[in-house]
């Protein structure tokens, strides 16, 4: 991170996302629910300042690839977009993580075999990818139907188990099932199974 205040990022993050995201109240309130996971998983992942500032990004420009296609690669190339932009306060490696934690919101994992850009990275930063694109994949999940129906969590960590209390405006049955089927990061970061309960 370099050089900009946080205020001035979020600022032309924003633009961006107003540019480019076909649904921005959906970017920002998963990013709501990503922060409140990455607060709520401290005492797991130990990150701080910098990391949620990457992830409040990521999340926020998570679906910009929508902008560029119709098809199911939108991951790839909200990514590539991040790469692009001139972010302020980011540099060239902050950038690429933010990318990258963008672009496994979905679909693929995390692979050094598989994908050149994440294996350049450290080990440590490999880390931070997976952490954040893990929390990332679950908020994703719970507005996948971008009609925000979960207004807010809250997280117990147990010795075996995550517990999310959904605090919702309505079903959230789908949500929940979506969830499921993205957590399967999350549960190997954590090293604990997730519960979702309404």
């Amino acid at each position: 991170m370099r050089g900009a205040t946080f205020k001035e990022t979020r600022f032309k993050v924003n633009k961006i996302s107003l540019a480019y995201n076909s649904d921005p109240e959906h970017s920002k309130h998963v990013t709501c629910l990503a922060l409140e996971i990455f607060d709520a998983l401290k005492p797991l992942h130990g990150y701080g300042k910098i990391e949620r500032q990457i992830l409040e990004i990521a999340s926020r420009l998570h679906d910009i690839g929508w902008s560029q296609t119709s098809l199911k690669k939108h991951h790839k190339l909200s990514g590539d977009m991040i790469l692009e932009q001139d972010i302020p306060g980011f540099d060239n490696k902050a950038k690429i993580v933010c990318a990258l934690v963008a672009r496994y919101h979905t679909k693929a994992l995390p692979n050094p075999a598989r994908h050149q850009k994440f294996a350049a990275l450290s080990l440590k930063s490999r880390n931070v990818v997976e952490w954040l694109a893990a929390i990332l994949r679950v908020a994703d999940a719970l507005d996948s139907n971008h009609a925000s129906i979960i207004s807010k969590l809250k997280i117990q960590i147990n010795r075996n188990k995550i517990v999310v209390n959904l605090k919702t405006n309505g079903k959230c049955w789908d949500e929940i099932r979506r969830a499921h089927r993205k957590e399967t990061l999350l549960v190997k970061k954590a090293g604990r199974t997730m519960v979702y309960q309404c």
